[in-house]
């Protein structure tokens, strides 16, 4: 008899592994999506600088230093 014989116990992780594959198929979800706005926001600061904003100089001096803090 093992440790999770009882027919609770293998709904229960039958439960578990579920939501588990949902989390990690969220997740991936949410990385794309963040990678997707990454490439918008590269984008825009890219555009901005050409034309002389100080906002996008601003924005990637921060990206930047985030890059640096990792």
């Amino acid at each position: 008899m093992g440790i999770f014989s009882s027919k609770s116990d293998k709904k229960r992780i039958a439960s578990l592994e579920q939501e588990n594959k949902q989390n990690r198929k969220r997740i991936k979800q949410l990385e794309n999506l963040c990678k997707e706005k990454d490439s918008f926001f590269m984008e825009l600061m890219s555009d901005g600088l050409r034309h002389g904003s100080p906002l996008a100089a601003k924005h990637m001096s921060d990206r930047k230093k985030y890059k640096q803090g990792k």
